[in-house]
């Protein structure tokens, strides 16, 4: 699943990111990153192992980008790659951002794992940001709705997020759960972060891990 989302839920900060570059000219970008952990929606994917993932992007001047997005992969799916595009653009302090994601897995024979995408939506105004992130195929991967707010204050993020109808698998069984979590992200300078992410609460009780999580990521744009 994911990846327009990361750090402190990326689905928060794109917003505002990508908004940016509609008010530059057309430009390919790409950048590399590693993780002490894959982070997602305040869960551990990876079972806590390091993570190497990169980005080639591409952003027009009329707010329209496009890019792919690979990683090491999690526990669970393995080697994961997102294509996606979307169109952002700004007024003012006020910016918005709706993109169309999807997930594939190579190497992954599971047709439930492979159709798998995503749509999303979301808004920032200052250092505030909304979005809601919603899947295309109910009928395989049920009907699932995140929903994340953010704020950035300096160089600290914050993050609450909200899930519904993701399905949770338990000794072999497949159940839908409803969880909360909330980030929090220091930026120590433009390439190394450090978050720290709790699951506040769920309906299913010991469904998704409540641990406390420590991420330490570093990122290094590519020139």
């Amino acid at each position: 699943m994911t990846k327009l989302t990361q750090a402190i839920a990326l689905a928060t900060a794109m917003t505002a990111g990508l908004a940016a570059t509609a008010t530059t000219q057309a430009e390919v970008s790409a950048s590399a990153d590693l993780a002490s952990m894959y982070l997602w929606h305040g869960q551990n994917l990876s079972g806590g192992a390091a993570v190497v993932s990169g980005s080639l992007d591409y952003s027009h001047e009329s707010g329209l980008y496009a890019g792919v997005w690979g990683t090491s992969g999690d526990t669970a799916t393995g080697t994961e790659y997102d294509l996606y595009v979307g169109f952002a653009g700004a007024a003012g302090d006020f910016g918005y951002d709706v993109a169309y994601a999807s997930y594939l897995y190579p190497g992954n024979t599971n047709d439930d794992v492979n159709d798998n995408a995503e749509v999303s939506l979301g808004f920032s105004y200052a250092g505030a940001s909304l979005s809601f992130l919603k899947n295309t195929d109910t009928d395989v991967n049920g009907d699932y709705l995140f929903t994340t707010l953010g704020y950035e204050m300096g160089q600290f993020g914050f993050a609450l997020g909200n899930a519904s109808g993701v399905t949770t698998a338990d000794a072999g069984k497949y159940f839908p759960t409803n969880y909360t979590h909330a980030d929090v992200t220091f930026a120590y300078n433009d390439n190394i972060s450090f978050t720290a992410s709790q699951i506040i609460d769920q309906d299913v009780k010991n469904a998704i891990d409540d641990s406390t999580l420590f991420v330490v990521s570093y990122s290094l744009p590519i020139e």
